[in-house]
């Protein structure tokens, strides 16, 4: 039975997918930062569909936390990969503590490439696996009051659909799930609880894994946000787009 590892798989979309994956017969690592919440979501997955499930706490947004995780699980028959962990920030870039923003940069992109290259080359090896990573509808725009948040996101997106190509014909998948507001706690833990009025996780959860399993590149969720980054940003300039995305960030 393969094993499906899940960064951000205590609470919110990460959960979901968690729940998913155990449904079809997936052991479980979960990775995440809250121990009383890992637990949580450990005792309720084990008692709902009677999997294995491994918990790992750890802060990813640490220099170093990707190749310690991969030491920890090399010895586990993963072969699916979820990367859904992530921060956003509510601020300006020039005026804000850069620690801030510098620990989301590493946590959004450094770890996602260093995990994609741990487990990549894992699975390719191996001819098959695979791999999800979670973006953002706002990896298709800039990002007034939160540019590294959406340059962070551009990035994911960029470097999943470049990995799909490389690995096309070896087995291994590599799709690249585009939420937009989502119900979760990541909007009120960014400062911008604005946007956490939107879709379930479980729903967003169930178009990345349909996505997924059908070895798609990239999916957008949604029906609105599929036209919004599909037409309407085709029509408007960049300079239009930054001007109302920073009127509607201060709504």
């Amino acid at each position: 039975m393969k094993v499906a590892l899940v960064t951000g798989g205590s609470s919110g979309i990460g959960y979901e997918f968690a729940k998913i994956l155990a449904s079809k017969g997936h052991d479980l690592i979960l990775v995440a930062r809250g121990k009383e919440e890992l637990a949580d979501a450990q005792k309720r997955l084990v008692e709902e569909f009677s999997v294995e499930v491994e918990t790992i706490e750890m802060d990813l947004s640490q220099a170093g936390s990707a190749q310690a995780l991969h030491n920890r699980v090399k010895n586990k028959d993963v072969g699916v990969l979820i990367n859904n962990a992530g921060f956003g920030h509510l601020g300006n870039l020039i005026d804000d503590d850069l620690a801030v923003n510098q620990s989301m940069a590493h946590l959004n992109m450094i770890t996602v490439m260093e995990l994609l290259h741990f487990f990549g080359a894992r699975f390719k090896q191996r001819g098959g696996g695979k791999i999800l990573n979670t973006a953002s509808v706002a990896a298709f725009i800039p990002g007034p009051r939160q540019p590294v948040y959406y340059a962070s996101k551009a990035f994911v997106r960029s470097l999943g659909r470049s990995l799909a190509g490389d690995l096309k014909g070896t087995g291994v998948t590599v799709t690249t799930l585009h939420p937009g507001a989502t119900k979760t706690k990541f909007w009120q833990r960014a400062g911008a609880g604005f946007f956490g009025s939107g879709a379930s996780a479980e729903d967003v959860a169930k178009t990345g894994y349909r996505a997924m399993m059908a070895g798609k590149v990239e999916v957008v969720h949604g029906f609105w946000n599929k036209l919004f980054v599909g037409w309407l940003l085709r029509l408007l300039p960049g300079k239009t787009q930054v001007t109302l995305l920073s009127k509607f960030s201060r709504v």
